[in-house]
């Protein structure tokens, strides 16, 4: 219970690997604190994610859960700190190919991260949401990946 409130977000095998336990005195655990309502989980692509029951929000958690994902992650950060990307801008910025670009901001747009909209024949992309409520929950669940983009972001935090 303490790992998970030190760690929300965190998944069966990152728990395994820190507490250095067997996994089905693990899988025994999670399931006793999910019944006795101490924990609670979400499920994000292939990932069941842990959170103490007073941790983040619903909402927060979808956040959250996005944030652990480091491509969906980084292309949420560079579109903050520049609104009205392009498909192409983020492509370069991520390093990815265009359509690997797509599938991400699909499944960001679908999931209400991401606004898209087409622009004299560009595929142009915002983020939905209130940025600040993102930044906190990046600094609160990821402090190393704050330290890292925290010059590039402080500008947006006021």
């Amino acid at each position: 219970m303490q790992f998970i409130k030190a760690n929300p977000g965190t998944h069966l095998r990152k728990i395994k690997r820190e507490l250095n336990l067997a996994m089905g005195v693990i899988q025994y655990h999670l399931y006793r604190l999910e019944r006795e309502r101490s924990i609670v989980s979400a499920r994000h692509g292939l990932y069941k994610r842990y959170y103490a029951d007073q941790g983040p929000r619903i909402e927060e958690r979808a956040i959250v859960n996005i944030l652990f994902q480091e491509t969906e992650r980084d292309l949420i950060l560079y579109l903050l700190e520049n609104p009205q990307a392009s498909q192409k801008e983020l492509s370069q910025f991520a390093r990815i190919s265009p359509s690997s670009t797509n599938w991400h901001m699909k499944r960001l747009s679908q999931a209400g991260f991401v606004e898209a909209r087409r622009e004299r024949g560009f595929v142009i992309y915002t983020v939905k949401g209130d940025p600040g409520m993102i930044l906190s929950l990046l600094r609160s669940y990821h402090p190393r990946i704050w330290d890292k983009w925290a010059e590039r972001l402080a500008d947006l935090m006021t």
